[in-house]
């Protein structure tokens, strides 16, 4: 997105009310649950009458109490509000069925900044988006009140970089140029359902979901192993290879040249109140080191991205081994380069990938011996340490490198699921 002045500073208060109303809901969440609890212990079953706290009776709550306690919330859309308490719930509902830790509250500078649009409520064109509230609210700003008609509209549309990739074939028009068809994907079918805007390292962003009707295309054969790592971030069993970019490595000295003049900068604690206030050259710094962070994480996506997307397009099945990160991290001499390498990224992309291609993603344990097994007679080594980069089978005298060697042993366990499958 490439919003003017004005519009940052609506979709800013925007991030902010979604903020307060998700703390604000998680402390209403855990009085109500507490005094729930203490009813469930103390109180006869027959005589209960407190439910489990939940996040529309919440947003309800909050709808009463709006608009005499909190009327600066109607400055921004009402989607900002729904969005809030839909997080809240699934928060917590990852929390119970452990998918994730518990809530936390969200804290200013250091929670991901975003609020939610409903399909209802926001307008997408060619390469634009229409916001609701944004006009009226700029104009507030400016105390105008003549001709708000004919402002709004254009005071409410925030610029967009690119369109949508995803078109319908009776609306389509052909591009002039050779790229920008390549990046367009016909569907009979595409309605709008929701949208996120973000911030990220002062950068704004729009993600879109969307429901598409398609036809998937005809499932490649190939069936291959891939072995992930960190000399290789991937080797592939018919020969192909993904470098390690190591990008952290390659940009850790600037990084830490701007962490030191970060540090550097003003910033005074009150000693009462504990809040530290900031001064404006340390808000300039900070986001020259976000950006640098965005830069580092960029190039890593990047190549990621196009590797597991030419996976998907050319192989029908693909095997894998699930690893450990959390342990690997927990060494002390490769913890940065495994964070570097972000294994547990790639593998989610090709996830993700390889299902909407119509493929078949094996995944296996990670007590599978795909190192230490030779891909020639199947022999099993008691040991093989990181230090050895060539494998050398003491039965059949295979001489191959390690990840390669790894790759066809997840290949042959891909062929053995699919021949399980088809049986």
């Amino acid at each position: 997105m490439n919003p003017t002045p004005e519009q940052v500073e609506y979709l800013k208060r925007a991030c902010g009310t979604r903020r307060f109303l998700y703390n604000w809901g998680r402390e209403q969440w855990e009085k109500q649950y507490q005094a729930y609890r203490l009813e469930q212990e103390t109180t006869p079953e027959e005589q209960r009458v407190l439910p489990p706290p939940n996040a529309f009776a919440l947003k309800k709550q909050f709808n009463a109490l709006r608009a005499e306690l909190y009327p600066w919330t109607y400055e921004v859309t009402k989607c900002v509000v729904e969005g809030a308490f839909d997080d809240l719930g699934k928060a917590y509902s990852n929390f119970f069925a452990g998918r994730a830790e518990y809530p936390k509250y969200k804290k200013k500078g250091k929670s991901h900044e975003s609020f939610y649009l409903s399909n209802d409520k926001c307008t997408i064109g060619s390469h634009w988006i229409a916001i609701p509230g944004l006009g009226r609210f700029i104009l507030d700003q400016r105390q105008q009140g003549k001709d708000r008609g004919k402002l709004k509209r254009k005071l409410g549309t925030v610029n967009l970089s690119e369109k949508l990739r995803f078109v319908e074939v009776d609306t389509v028009s052909t591009p002039l140029k050779k790229g920008n068809r390549r990046k367009q994907i016909l569907c009979e079918r595409v309605k709008m359902l929701a949208a996120t805007v973000s911030s990220e390292a002062g950068h704004w962003y729009l993600s879109v979901q969307l429901e598409i009707k398609k036809a998937v295309p005809p499932t490649p054969s190939p069936v291959v192993g891939v072995d992930v790592g960190l000399k290789q971030a991937a080797v592939v069993s018919d020969g192909r290879v993904l470098e390690n970019q190591k990008p952290l490595a390659l940009h850790l000295k600037k990084l830490g040249k701007l962490q030191r003049q970060l540090s550097r900068k003003q910033k005074i604690k009150d000693p009462e109140t504990g809040k530290t206030t900031f001064s404006k050259n340390y808000q300039k710094q900070r986001v020259k080191v976000a950006r640098k962070h965005q830069q580092i994480a960029n190039i890593r996506r990047d190549v990621q991205h196009k590797f597991t997307t030419e996976l998907a397009r050319t192989c029908g099945t693909i095997g894998v081994e699930d690893l450990n990160i959390l342990g690997m991290m927990a060494n002390r001499k490769l913890s940065r380069a495994v964070a570097d390498a972000a294994m547990g990224q790639l593998l989610q992309l090709l996830k993700t990938k390889v299902a909407a291609s119509g493929g078949n993603l094996f995944i296996a344990s990670r007590w599978f011996p795909s190192t230490k097994r030779c891909s020639e007679c199947g022999q099993i080594k008691k040991r093989m340490p990181l230090k050895h980069r060539t494998y050398q089978c003491l039965v059949c005298g295979l001489v191959i490198d390690r990840d390669r060697n790894a790759s066809l042993n997840l290949a042959q366990f891909a062929h053995d699921m699919l021949r399980r499958l088809s049986a």
